[in-house]
């Protein structure tokens, strides 16, 4: 009896050892937990559309693109981009992160919206403010940190619902939408900002 006794202490420690060694190993102080990673900073901006940079509202119909629907026009909430020749002819046309920025949204959003991004954007000053890709087609990236001018989704029709264009909206942080898709239309604005607007005056290069 007294011989295995010893034999099953043995075992044991053998056992607990390595969990024991796997716990200290992973025991990291609480203090380091909440370390934060410093938002990517947006100093750029740039339209959602074209693979060319600078295409702008001012150039309608000049360039490729151009916006048939305004902020505000029969209460819009943002811009509707779509190609100068008209139709469905940008289905599938490449979607750009208008500045680097953290997905926070990425979803099919139901009838009317089909499948949206939304990105928050830090700008240099520490404002947030954060862009909405509305009735995508494809969604190319759905997490994570995007960077500038870089391919997150296509152009789409909401599944069918209307022509291919692009639902476009910008929003400040007080916005009562924020981090959530509302409805396209409303006389309530407050918290949206015209995109165009907004991006011509954070743009780096005035090719207006």
């Amino acid at each position: 009896m007294s011989s295995f006794i010893p034999s099953i202490r043995f075992s044991l420690v053998s056992v607990m050892s390595p969990l024991l060694l796997i716990a200290c190993l992973n025991a990291v102080p609480s203090e380091n937990k909440s370390v934060s990673i410093p938002p990517v900073i947006a100093d750029s901006f740039a339209y959602p559309v074209s693979e060319k940079e600078y295409v702008t509202e001012a150039r309608d119909k000049k360039d490729e693109w151009y916006n048939a629907l305004d902020l505000g026009e029969q209460n819009h909430l943002g811009e509707d981009w779509n190609k100068n020749s008209g139709g469905n002819t940008d289905c599938g046309e490449p979607v750009y992160s208008i500045a680097n920025g953290m997905i926070t949204y990425a979803a099919d959003a139901g009838p009317g919206w089909g499948n949206v991004i939304i990105i928050t954007h830090t700008l240099p000053d520490g404002t947030r403010v954060q862009s909405l890709y509305g009735h995508l087609k494809e969604m190319i990236r759905t997490e994570g940190e995007v960077r500038f001018r870089e391919k997150i989704g296509t152009i789409g029709n909401a599944n069918g619902r209307y022509l291919c264009h692009l639902h476009f909206e910008i929003r400040e942080e007080h916005c009562p939408s924020w981090d959530a898709v509302f409805v396209g239309y409303s006389p309530i604005r407050y918290g949206w900002v015209d995109p165009s607007d907004f991006i011509d005056q954070q743009r780096q290069i005035d090719d207006r």
